[in-house]
């Protein structure tokens, strides 16, 4: 087939494709030429997810008349002149290809008028055909309409591929949400089927800026989140984290801005993903944030939707966001540790009081959940004890409810020394942690919850009879998080759990396997003992902080266990022979 320059109709609706996508394409177009227009007030009316029509109406700047035909041909723009003004970008729009795009897959309508104007100007087009394109004046205030009829009629190959309605007109709301969390003073409202699906209204003062994700995200408690402002290396990062010590499950919001551009950046999340990772190993992390960089320092003529953005210097940019996330969750780390006692009033009644370093109301409501639960708990515990017959009068911890007493130092790294019903304990932090995430896994398994885990692909060569072995128990592997691949003369371990990460899983893996290879009958409980005894205790130095953190987490998941307490988790001092050799 001979080479041939292609049809103009043909050739716009190939280049639409790429920027117009489905209606959500259309909608984050039009709203960023509002934007760039300078509006205060955007309006979208939508009919049939986007298919019948979309309809926005805003308050900018408006288009000349003399200009409105030009504005829908390809690479007719007012943000350029030359090449260097691409350096230089504050605009969301600078190819000229939004409208014409539009223009090419819709039959489109386009109303304006400037300040200039005594009466505004609209405009009728389908597709590229110049035929009977006529220019009426029209009354309308000072702004734009732009009505997008039928899209891709003319593309019904496009169509097939976008049946699902419901999915469209989220995607469309999805855009909205994005655009409206960076721009805290413009009113939008978005209409579906004539009926207001979303009205996000305009801030007036800057430390407001957090009640536009109470409207957008509703059922959000924005006292989980932490506002962050910070500069350096000529950049400013600003918005709002997620408490790295908040117990409460909340589904993550992530959403990071580059000069208010919403984009999914992998640079950007891992630095704020690094920053919590040496705070706290979590998974559940939110954010939305704000980098404000100087335009030549960035390149976003790289993709045709403008959502994908290149640092010149990716480095400078990782180190100032990680630097900055990580300071501010240090600064709360170091905040918010407190100490806590108990004060008996009665055999029946308990007191607590509560004595903080810097106390916090903010903090007072994230470790409340824990204490409620635990009250819950400890209203049965009495009930158990007297079925089980479980406490002797030598116990520790013999008058236990709900608290395991108050941490007074850390000894020798690893130990904690409690004062509780007047009595000295010393506790095992290694032991209580490995306890707790020995419980934890057992709960997970028994609820059948999905364990975290992360790929590996190892390939282990095994013997005829290990690799039987390891075939029949599969499915109790799988629960942990390991997942096998069976080839016919090795295995590849394809995934291992997460827990195992910051170990030398390598040589962990080999023991593991051993064992399993050992024992000719292996039960989930044996699985469990075994990542107890050598994952879950760890040697590693205890700092008072992370010492309360793992008093409050013992006595939420095992509060039975403190009632008869193994002797390598506590120990009781005899204060009392002390005093007799003291005593004066």
């Amino acid at each position: 087939m001979p080479i041939r320059i292609l049809p103009s109709d043909l050739s716009s609706q190939i280049s639409a494709g790429e920027i117009i996508e489905r209606p959500a394409s259309v909608v984050k177009e039009i709203i960023e030429n509002s934007i760039d227009a300078g509006s205060k007030n955007i309006n979208i009316i939508v009919e049939n997810s986007g298919f019948q029509s979309i309809i926005l109406k805003d308050d900018g700047c408006g288009i000349d008349k003399k200009d409105l035909l030009l504005a829908v041909c390809h690479h007719a723009t007012s943000k350029i002149n030359s090449l260097s003004d691409l350096d230089k970008l504050t605009t969301f729009g600078f190819r000229g290809e939004a409208l014409a795009s539009i223009r090419a897959v819709s039959r489109l309508t386009l109303i304006s008028c400037t300040r200039f104007n005594d009466v505004a100007a609209k405009i009728y087009l389908e597709g590229f055909c110049s035929k009977n394109i006529i220019l009426q004046p029209i009354a309308h205030p000072e702004g734009t309409t732009i009505i997008v009829d039928n899209l891709f009629y003319n593309i019904p190959v496009r169509l097939k591929f976008l049946k699902n309605k419901k999915l469209e007109f989220s995607k469309i709301c999805e855009v909205v949400k994005k655009i409206a969390l960076s721009h805290f003073y413009i009113n939008f409202s978005l209409k579906h089927n004539n009926k207001l699906i979303t009205q996000y209204n305009s801030i007036n003062n800057r430390k407001n800026k957090i009640n536009r994700l109470k409207d957008i995200f509703d059922t959000l408690d924005t006292s989980e989140f932490l506002e962050i402002k910070e500069k350096k290396y000529r950049m400013v990062l600003f918005g709002w984290i997620s408490h790295p010590y908040n117990f409460k499950k909340i589904k993550n919001i992530q959403y990071c801005y580059v000069n208010n551009r919403y984009l999914y950046n992998n640079i950007f999340v891992n630095a704020v993903r690094a920053a919590y990772s040496k705070i706290e190993q979590k998974k559940n992390i939110s954010f939305v944030l704000y980098l404000t960089i100087e335009s030549f320092n960035i390149d976003i003529n790289i993709h045709p939707t403008k959502n994908e953005i290149k640092f010149h210097n990716p480095d400078v940019v990782y180190t100032f966001i990680y630097e900055a996330v990580f300071s501010y969750l240090k600064k709360i780390k170091e905040k918010y540790y407190f100490n806590f006692s108990c004060k008996k009033q009665t055999q029946l009644n308990k007191e607590k009081e509560f004595y903080f370093y810097d106390s916090d109301p903010t903090f007072l409501t994230l470790i409340s959940s824990i204490f409620l639960k635990k009250k819950q708990i400890c209203k049965n515990i009495k009930n158990k004890i007297k079925h089980n017959n479980f406490i002797s009068k030598s116990t520790p911890l013999e008058k236990y409810e709900s608290s395991i007493g108050r941490l007074l130092i850390i000894i020798h790294k690893y130990y904690g020394l409690i004062y509780h019903d007047n009595n000295f304990l010393l506790l095992s932090f290694p032991v209580a942690k490995g306890i707790v995430r020995k419980q934890k896994l057992k709960n997970n398994i028994q609820k059948e919850n999905i364990i975290e885990y992360f790929l590996s692909n190892i390939k282990i060569n095994l013997t005829s009879q290990e690799y039987l072995i390891l075939f029949n128990k599969k499915e109790i592997l799988s629960k942990f998080g390991f997942h096998l691949i069976f080839k016919k003369k090795y295995v590849i371990l394809s995934s291992i759990p997460a827990f195992l990460k910051k170990c030398n899983f390598h040589i962990i893996i080999s023991n593991f396997f051993a064992f399993l290879f050992l024992k000719k009958q292996v039960f989930i409980s044996d699985i469990v003992d075994w990542f107890y005894i050598n994952v879950f205790i760890e040697l590693k130095n205890w700092t008072y902080i992370r010492g309360i953190e793992v008093l409050l987490e013992i006595e939420y998941y095992c509060p039975l266990l403190l009632i008869n307490p193994p002797s390598k988790l506590l120990q009781k001092i005899n204060i009392n022979a002390a005093l007799c050799i003291l005593k004066i």
